[in-house]
């Protein structure tokens, strides 16, 4: 783990303390998400987990989309315990309690739905069960996930707080139009600071996402309105409407990398983004979440 002191001596070092400046102001905490690969089985019901089987409200069905002749089931991701979670939120931003589940429409022979396409809506499904009295029961993977190999092996969730910097490219860093002399000692330094990683795949709520092909709130901000935004002809025509406006309430609630021990692998090396808007955030609203998947 690199901490603030040390980064800011790495950024010294290429000559860009005053980009360092400008990033750690706008710092946000960030949860990051540890993960203990182990079987399903010695997991506690109702413990937060990435993979495996969810442990659902007793009477509940396996989320599913809607097919051409039936439904089919959306592979579980994983469910977060925010009792579990409280003590690392540090600025109180989510629930104190109650249980978020994540499923998405994982099939590489099909394509994975990438977000940029109002369509997409029915490719993820995020439950909130908000009472932690309700009696849970852990599901049995559906057949047909398990014949297409479209499960994932588990791993036991512990957290962490981490101070999270925004992409020193993205549109939140304040950083502005850099000159060219500026962008190349800050590509040398991340690929630096990627290499030196002990583990590549961040795992997280909250914080700044670790974005592989830019920024993505404008994306959901004009998506979530009916927007197209597989090409420049449907951001120009949101764009023309006015419909870009605002997206900077968008907020990452949660990002998955591609956790290949658990067969987790979202395209080419990929990350699925889960986002959601400041006021549907506090009011506990996560049904109204959109997601986005990048990838190399």
């Amino acid at each position: 783990m690199t901490t603030l002191d040390e980064l800011a001596a790495r950024y010294e070092a290429h000559n860009l303390k005053q980009q360092f400046n400008t990033l750690v102001n706008k710092a946000k905490n960030s949860i990051r998400l540890q993960l203990d690969p182990c079987a399903d089985e010695e997991i506690p019901l109702g413990h937060s987990k990435l993979g495996g089987a969810p442990d659902l409200p007793a009477g509940m069905d396996w989320p599913c989309r809607d097919g051409v002749m039936e439904q089919i089931p959306l592979s579980f991701v994983g469910q977060i315990n925010f009792a579990e979670v409280k003590p690392f939120d540090l600025d109180g931003r989510l629930p104190e309690r109650g249980i978020l589940y994540f499923f998405y429409d994982y099939n590489p022979d099909d394509g994975m739905p990438w977000g940029f396409d109002p369509k997409d809506a029915d490719g993820k499904h995020v439950l909130y069960v908000e009472d932690d009295s309700i009696a849970l029961c852990r599901l049995e993977q559906p057949g047909e996930l398990e014949d297409e190999g479209l499960t994932f092996d588990s791993a036991r969730l512990s957290f962490r707080s981490s101070p999270d910097l925004p992409d020193p490219f993205s549109d939140a860093s304040g950083l502005g139009i850099l000159l060219k002399s500026t962008k190349d000692r800050l590509y040398d330094l991340m690929d630096e600071l990627e290499e030196e990683a002990e583990d590549p795949c961040v795992n997280k709520l909250l914080g700044y996402p670790n974005q592989i092909q830019g920024d993505m709130q404008v994306e959901c901000q004009i998506v979530t309105q009916g927007y197209y935004a597989g090409n420049s002809a449907g951001y120009a025509e949101a764009s023309a409407k006015g419909a870009h406006k605002n997206a900077d309430r968008w907020q990452l609630l949660l990002q998955v990398d591609s956790n290949e021990e658990l067969g987790m692998m979202w395209g080419d090396c990929g990350r699925l983004y889960l986002w959601i808007t400041e006021e549907d955030l506090r009011r506990r609203d996560f049904d109204h979440t959109w997601l986005i998947l990048q990838c190399g």
